[in-house]
């Protein structure tokens, strides 16, 4: 067997660790990582609002870059205030958007009945979706949760099979020094 080269295997594979090890974190910690993404994007408004004032004070850009800037740095200290408001509201927003879509089905259903077709099915699913829709609306983190935990999952198949794509086409690569030369 073989010894193992650990810095030429970290090289090759540490970029499938990382995105496996990504991937547990998101699983296991969703809030955390949303909180994370949050407070990054709130240190990046901080930053863009900060240099938009200096760039009105210098008076490069004037009033406009002055307010653009002071609303700028609210939101990001807002957002760095309250971290997980962006999952927050995401998991609002696509519960009205799911809440929209049932009642839309619910039309369907009705115009399906008023045309003598099969609507009982349709009209029962429809019911289902506004009914999570009204869920997620009053749990909002939820979505964020499922969705991060999703993402997580993703990222650990998407590491693990880089992972065995790098192993068999290594397997295949010969040896320094065990070619054979043709002239010879």
């Amino acid at each position: 067997m073989k010894n193992l080269d650990w810095k030429a295997f970290l090289r090759r594979e540490g970029g499938s660790l990382l995105t496996i090890l990504c991937g547990v974190i998101l699983v296991m910690r969703p809030d955390t990582a949303s909180a994370l993404l949050s407070a990054v994007a709130g240190w990046a408004l901080i930053a863009v609002g900060v240099a938009a004032l200096i760039a009105g004070f210098a008076g490069d850009f004037g009033m406009g870059s002055i307010v653009t800037g002071a609303v700028l740095l609210m939101a990001g200290a807002w957002l760095h205030r309250n971290p997980l408001m962006i999952a927050s509201v995401i998991g609002f927003v696509a519960g009205f958007w799911v809440l929209r879509q049932g009642l839309k089905a619910m039309k369907d259903a009705q115009r399906s009945k008023r045309n003598g077709g099969l609507w009982i099915p349709g009209a029962v699913l429809a019911v289902l979706e506004a009914l999570i829709g009204v869920r997620l609306m009053l749990s909002p983190l939820s979505i964020s949760r499922m969705v991060l935990s999703i993402g997580g999952l993703a990222l650990i198949a998407i590491g693990a099979c880089t992972l065995a794509a790098h192993y068999k086409s290594t397997r295949y690569i010969p040896e320094p020094g065990g070619i054979i030369d043709a002239d010879e």
